[in-house]
């Protein structure tokens, strides 16, 4: 049974950093894990594992490549957990030259994906424009919303608030604050979801620089707050495997509207 989890939130509210430590957690547990980089604008999850993608090997070269999609040359396993296979968009000239991807696309490959791996991972845009970010939310087993406490984290949460609703993604939708307590974060529920919050400490070790240290997962940060980090994202990802109610589990094919795929 393969699990399609999206990670969303504002740009900048550490996506890329609970994915790709999420993607070790479930890799370390013998899961075969896709990591997919769905950002429009910039794509960095390459560089959380001292990674790089080539133009070719682009995620971009992959969904404008006609009605064939081969998977197996656009996912690159990485170097330093051998169950994590990355796809991403190259760079910032990449991401520049994307494209609005077709919906038959963005829906033929979350299906390709899904019957490959047994968790796809996918690191959404802040912006549901793009069919690949929409159709990941709209048909995954478990959105985490990273939340960030920000003015602009409670701006996009109302901005977005008509979005959620209107996708009817809220049974799938978990909170996850970044810093501090989660009973004392709930207090504050984004999109009003009750009762599914976690929170994931702060600490300047998940930070990396471009280029530099590998996934915390992966790192040997031994600080208090690293290993509670270590600890919280191995429970959500043990959490996350547990719940096998959602609305979309079963490793059920993705459909568009009229019932294609």
């Amino acid at each position: 049974m393969s699990k399609l989890i999206s990670i969303w939130g504002k740009n900048g509210s550490g996506k890329s950093t609970v994915a790709s430590n999420l993607a070790c957690a479930f890799a370390k547990r013998g899961h075969k894990t896709a990591l997919v980089g769905a950002k429009r604008f910039y794509s960095d999850i390459q560089y959380l594992f001292n990674m790089e993608i080539q133009a070719g090997q682009s995620l971009r070269t992959l969904l404008s490549g006609g009605d064939s999609l081969t998977l197996n040359e656009y996912f690159i396993q990485c170097p330093s957990e051998k169950n994590i296979y990355l796809a991403s968009l190259a760079d910032a000239d990449d991401c520049a030259g994307y494209r609005k991807l077709r919906v038959d696309m963005a829906v033929r490959f979350l299906n390709l994906v899904k019957k490959q791996f047994s968790v796809v991972l996918m690191d959404c845009d802040e912006s549901v424009e793009d069919p690949l970010s929409m159709y990941s939310l709209t048909f995954s087993d478990n959105i985490i919303y990273i939340n960030r406490p920000s003015v602009q984290s409670v701006v996009f949460a109302k901005a977005y608030g008509s979005i959620v609703a209107g996708l009817q993604i809220m049974e799938q939708l978990m909170v996850v604050h970044i810093g501090g307590d989660a009973a004392d974060a709930a207090l504050y529920a984004p999109f009003g979801v009750k009762g599914r919050h976690c929170a994931l400490p702060y600490c300047k070790e998940i930070v990396q620089p471009r280029g530099g240290a590998l996934p915390i997962m992966l790192s040997r940060g031994e600080s208090r707050a690293a290993a509670r980090y270590r600890r919280e994202i191995c429970a959500l990802a043990d959490g996350l495997m547990a719940d096998g109610d959602g609305a979309n589990s079963g490793g059920a094919q993705v459909k568009t509207d009229g019932g294609g795929d």
